[in-house]
């Protein structure tokens, strides 16, 4: 079952390009005051002029809270060589 957005945003143009803070901002927000739901309505609903889409790509990408950024640890480099060891590129 699909979620229904708002009927008058069928002639808005979708802002493409780089997040700005201030959309990050209202994002994050939005998502952390409201929870996940219906991504097409997300942009609607937090004032923001992108599709659906791009606002669950940059929310599961980059804003979630608890996602690692960086080098991997020496203890989490073994877990990898030794789980390839028994698994081989599956």
């Amino acid at each position: 079952m699909r979620c229904k957005p708002s009927a008058g945003n069928k002639n808005l143009k979708h802002k493409k390009g780089l997040w700005s803070p201030d959309e990050d901002k209202k994002l994050k927000d939005y998502i952390l005051n409201y929870g996940l739901g219906c991504w097409s309505s997300v942009p609607i609903n937090a004032g923001l002029q992108r599709n659906g889409k791009s606002c669950r790509l940059r929310w599961t990408n980059y804003l979630r809270p608890g996602l690692k950024r960086g080098k991997f640890t020496t203890h989490e480099e073994e877990i990898i060589v030794n789980l390839h060891g028994v698994l081989g590129n599956k």
